[in-house]
């Protein structure tokens, strides 16, 4: 499993690698990959380089921005597979409901807790299983 984090706070960064890294310790999980990027440019740089599974997105970051991130992610064949879990403060019904249609898998309002994150790969993960 490999997961991409992306988030222009290293606290929110170390916070999600921490919780995702708990969440994989179960037994069905065998090798996790864990990578980290701080902005959507740099994300888009992971995504060609590793087959990224998983990916835990901000939406307002310098540079390149989450909702630029989903389009370029939902416009590429290669990436169809990545599941994208918007993790962010925009948390209007309107917010989550613009960036499912433009392909996000899955939705957390900062502040998260982490019975919510896991909650959130949980159903993520089980829908990959299918």
């Amino acid at each position: 499993m490999n997961i991409l984090i992306v988030d222009d706070s290293k606290i929110v960064r170390r916070v999600l690698t921490n919780t995702v890294s708990r969440f994989f310790k179960k037994p069905e999980w065998k090798e996790l990959n864990i990578y980290e990027a701080e902005d959507g440019i740099l994300a888009m740089e992971m995504m060609k380089n590793n087959q990224i599974d998983i990916m835990l997105l901000d939406w307002n970051m310098p540079n390149m921005t989450g909702e630029e991130v989903v389009t370029a992610v939902r416009a590429n064949k290669e990436w169809n597979k990545t599941r994208i879990i918007m993790a962010t403060t925009e948390g209007s019904k309107e917010s989550v409901l613009k960036m499912i249609k433009k392909g996000a898998n899955g939705y957390m309002v900062k502040p998260f807790k982490e019975e919510a994150i896991f909650k959130t790969l949980d159903t993520i993960t089980a829908r990959m299983k299918k």
